[in-house]
């Protein structure tokens, strides 16, 4: 009889040998009934195989452990069914925080990490309204709307998926959503402890956030988004697909309206969202913000010497052709009203934005 924990030990060998793919080790595993017998046969299927040595799997599950980390294989009991169901699903995921939120609905919502205020403040609220329905929000802990996801949803429930090992934080600047992440919410991650978030890695995350989801939502994303990629593997994977469709002028808009002429559902509202999950809509619990974190965001640091041409990069980064009030944008960059408007005027001095009544807009091009 197999040794359960040496087995757990072969299982994480096998799935971290070079040249082992999800599918090859899945098939090795109907082939072989077991990951011990897979490890004594590979090598005969496989001649470009290169086996994990015991000692750097043994080395790896100290290391998840003194982290506080969880190894689950997928044969475990609390390995997400969402996962089970998707093609090429990964042999073993590194999890920590609230495990439980993997057995729960989940919903994602993705789009640029270059977003407009405007988008940024709507996948705030929407991800607020639909944790309020019991319903965990994914993301990819980018800046952007991956950010404001997080945020909105640190009291409701959060999956952070991760493109590097569980203990990698990327980008540096989401340290602190990071570290909120841990204490309320659960971040996963399917490679390695200590891996570097290569650029490979984040296509392959992408297809996580959509296969724990029972949706995916883009709020806004570029002809050249990895959002994108994100609604492509929901659609793959049999998944509802929601877009928010944007100004025709906006190239930040461009992938999201191209979603929803190739058939994806236009999400305008929460309620167009619940329309095609009812059982969503009979589970509201309104979520009690006031014991949210202080620190989590809408804090407000002051620049003394701040660099107003920056300044107006961020601020032409975060418009775009609807009129958004200029209190969003101090409150949303959390620099000095007095710096803010200076940048506003000298772009509204050259042509680049309008102001009216306390909001500005991208003038078109």
């Amino acid at each position: 009889m197999t040794n359960p924990n040496q087995e757990k030990i072969n299982w994480l060998r096998l799935a971290r040998s070079e040249n082992v793919g999800s599918v090859t080790f899945f098939r090795l595993i109907e082939a072989f009934d077991t990951a011990t017998r897979a490890l004594e046969r590979v090598s005969e299927l496989k001649s470009n195989v290169v086996i994990c040595s015991k000692e750097k799997a043994e080395q790896e599950l100290e290391e998840i452990k003194n982290f506080g980390a969880e190894l689950l294989l997928f044969s475990d009991e609390k390995y997400p069914q969402s996962l089970r169901e998707i093609p090429g699903p990964p042999p073993t995921l590194t999890v920590k925080g609230e495990v439980d939120f993997l057995q729960r609905n989940c919903v994602a919502i993705v789009g640029a990490r270059n977003a407009s205020l405007n988008s940024i403040n709507f996948a705030r609220s929407i991800a607020v309204e639909i944790g309020n329905h019991s319903t965990i929000i994914v993301s990819g802990v980018a800046r952007g709307i991956d950010t404001a996801a997080h945020e909105a949803a640190i009291m409701s429930g959060t999956i952070g998926v991760i493109a590097g090992g569980i203990n990698t934080t990327y980008p540096k600047e989401n340290e602190g959503l990071y570290r909120h992440i841990l204490d309320y919410g659960l971040l996963i991650s399917e490679f390695p402890f200590n891996s570097s978030p290569l650029k490979e890695n984040f296509i392959q995350r992408n297809r996580l956030i959509s296969g724990l989801s029972l949706a995916t939502i883009v709020v806004e994303a570029g002809l050249k988004s990895g959002s994108l990629s994100t609604a492509r593997f929901a659609a793959e994977q049999g998944r509802e697909l929601f877009a928010v469709p944007g100004s025709p002028f906006d190239l930040r808009c461009k992938g999201t309206n191209r979603l929803i002429k190739e058939g994806a559902t236009i999400f305008e509202n929460v309620e167009d969202f619940l329309i095609s999950f009812p059982h969503l809509k009979m589970a509201f619990t309104q979520v009690n913000r006031e014991k949210r974190p202080a620190d989590i965001s809408n804090q407000y640091s002051e620049i003394s010497n701040g660099d107003i041409k920056k300044i107006r990069e961020e601020i032409l980064q975060k418009l775009n052709h609807v009129p958004i009030d200029i209190e969003d944008i101090i409150h949303d960059l959390q620099i000095s009203p007095k710096l803010v408007n200076v940048a506003l005027v000298e772009l509204e001095m050259e042509n680049k934005i309008e102001m009216n009544f306390g909001r500005a807009a991208i003038l078109p091009s």
